[in-house]
């Protein structure tokens, strides 16, 4: 998934529910599926997303 390359912040809607300021971590993949680790650069919090679960995918501010 090219979309985290770049250094911006990130909105993610996944499983319904919207997470926003998220700076890109890392990528793994396990068994054939990926994992996007993004950071919440407000609270610090860290979300760790099943790219097929993601449903939408937003480009926000560049830092």
């Amino acid at each position: 998934m090219n979309t985290f390359i770049e250094n911006r912040y990130y909105e993610v809607v996944y499983e319904n529910k919207c997470y926003q300021f998220l700076e890109f971590i890392r990528l793994d993949t396990i068994c054939e599926k990926t994992y996007v680790t993004l950071k919440n650069v407000l609270t610090g919090e860290f979300f760790t997303f099943d790219e097929g679960k993601i449903m939408k995918i937003r480009k926000k501010l560049t830092h």
